[in-house]
Order: structure tokens, then C-alpha cells, then sequence
């Protein structure tokens, strides 16, 4: 009873730090700053940027290639103005001479003596008067130097030609992943429902394709699977479910299809799947895909 009981609540050390105040303080601090927006993802500027660079290529190779024919054209144009010139001038070469010939005939002939000896008159057989004779114009042969810048500009549109194909024949990578379908209809009558796979293929002037697994009784699968595939400007990459029958041919659960300008800035998403009925009935599905570009192919 007469024990001194300890105060519960002690009066705390006057010179002991105030942690809690700072922890606040802080925490308040922290919390007053703006969340900084998310960003685009770093392959998709990349994909931007790349697209940028091949489009600003491709508008230089047409612009050089323009130019090109333009000073051919101009080359030809003014070679065509020198042989109507040549022509012009050995026209009037030609007019010259029949003048000096036609007044050098119409000239009288010396006076013969009235006994010519017989030597006399081999000698003027055997000599005709040479102003009779006209030398025909020497035909001039194109310069050096023209045929020269001829060749100089044929070969400049030949490497211009060559580049803007070797462009277009460029070959490009992506990571092409299938990663699930919803929707689907039920191609087993029977029993059970449809086991779909897709089939994702390049179509154009690459031909490449992979299959994904299949996936049983589900119409709403799942595969999540990826390959990298090659494509050129100008192709497309078509996706195509089946339903997986055994003794006979696998049904047909519809499509879609992405162009090389979606596949060139990346996609991520749905597609809406066409045919996907085979009835009158219409029915939606979906398949959903993601697609990367890698960027060129290196030539080897």
C-alpha cells in the first residue's frame, strides 16, 4: 500500500529531438510533389523516329531521282539543239560547193590548138580538172567530252534507281506475339466447344508464318506466345483461327489482318475477326495481339 507507484505518463526529456515534427514535415514535402506523367515507352519513339527517318529517306531518293532525269532531259535537249545545228551548217557546206561547182562549168575552155598532138590529148583525158570534183563534207563525230557527261549522268540515275529499289526490297524484324481470341463460336456440335490455335503469317513479298499451341474446349483462349518474323514495305501480317479437328479438316474461325504502316509504329490490342460466322447469324470475336518493330534487317 504504501509503495510509490510509477507515473505512467513521465515527463518526457525536454532536449530530445522531435522526430515526429520532421517525419511530417517530410512526409508533407513528399506529397506536395506533382506525380510526373508516364511517358511514351521507348520502343514506340523509337518506332516513331525510325518511321520519320525511312519516310525523309525515301522523299531525298525521289527528289534525287527527279532531278536526275531533269538534267538527262536537258543533256538530250540541248544535243538534239547541236545535230539540228550541224545539220544546218553542213546543208550549208553542201550549197557552197554545187555553187563553186556549178560556176566552175559554166567557165569556158581554153583555147585548143587547131592540131592538138596526140600527147596532148592523153594528158587532158588522163587529167580532169580538179575544181570538177567535189569533196564530200567530213562527217563530225560527237566530242569526248559529251559522251563522257553522258555516261557520267547515265550511271548517277542507274545508283539512284538501284538505291531506291535496294530500299524498297529492305527487310524488316518484329516480335509478333499472339496472346488470346475471345468470342469464338463453337465448332463442335457434338460435345465440348472449339479447340482453337492461331496461325499468324507474312503476306507479300516475305513468306513466313508460326502456329501457337492449341487450346482445348475453350472459346475464349489464351496462348500468349511470340516469334520474330520478316516482313517488307508493302506487306501485311494476317492472323487466322482454326478449331483443331482430328479425322478431318480444320474449321475455320475467322481472321484479321494489320497493315506494314500499323506494324511499323507498333500495335497493342483487339482485332475484330472477319468470317467468324459460318452462318447467317453474325457473330463477334476478337483477337488480341501485340507487335513490335525491331527495326532493319543488316544485309549479310
Amino acid at each position: 500500500m504504501g509503495a510509490v507507484q510509477p507515473k505512467c505518463c513521465a515527463t518526457q526529456n525536454q532536449d530530445a529531438p522531435n522526430t515526429m515534427g520532421e517525419a511530417a514535415s517530410e512526409t508533407k514535402l513528399l506529397g506536395d510533389q506533382p506525380i510526373p506523367p508516364v511517358g511514351k515507352p521507348l520502343w514506340l519513339a523509337e518506332a516513331e523516329e525510325f518511321v520519320a527517318l525511312q519516310k525523309q529517306k525515301e522523299a531525298e531518293q525521289a527528289r534525287r531521282i527527279q532531278q536526275l532525269a531533269d538534267e538527262r532531259a536537258e543533256e538530250e535537249r540541248k544535243a538534239k539543239e547541236n545535230e539540228e545545228k550541224k545539220a544546218e551548217e553542213d546543208a550549208k557546206a553542201k550549197e557552197v560547193d554545187k555553187k563553186k561547182k556549178t560556176s566552175t562549168s559554166t567557165k569556158k575552155p581554153p583555147a585548143k590548138s587547131p592540131t592538138p598532138n596526140l600527147e596532148d590529148q592523153v594528158k587532158t583525158k588522163a587529167s580532169p580538172p580538179v575544181a570538177a570534183v567535189a569533196e564530200p563534207p567530213a562527217l563530225s563525230a560527237p566530242p569526248e567530252e559529251e559522251k563522257s557527261k553522258e555516261a557520267e549522268q547515265q550511271q548517277k540515275i542507274d545508283e539512284a534507281v538501284k538505291a531506291a529499289k535496294e530500299l524498297a526490297d529492305a527487310k524488316f524484324e518484329f516480335e509478333v506475339k499472339c496472346v488470346s481470341a475471345r468470342g469464338l463460336r463453337d465448332a463442335d456440335w457434338l460435345e465440348g466447344t472449339s479447340d482453337p490455335y492461331c496461325l499468324c503469317e507474312a503476306v507479300g513479298k516475305v513468306k513466313s508464318k508460326f502456329k501457337t499451341k492449341t487450346v482445348n474446349n475453350k472459346e475464349n483462349p489464351v496462348w500468349n506466345q511470340a516469334a520474330k518474323m520478316q516482313l517488307c514495305r508493302g506487306d501485311k501480317l494476317k492472323f487466322s483461327i482454326f478449331d483443331q479437328d482430328t479425322g478431318k479438316a480444320d474449321d475455320f474461325l475467322g481472321y484479321a489482318e494489320l497493315s506494314f504502316e500499323q506494324l511499323s509504329i507498333g500495335f497493342e490490342g483487339e482485332l475484330a475477326l472477319k468470317d467468324a460466322s459460318d452462318t447467317a447469324q453474325k457473330v463477334e470475336a476478337f483477337v488480341k495481339v501485340r507487335v513490335r518493330n525491331l527495326g532493319a534487317c543488316l544485309p549479310k
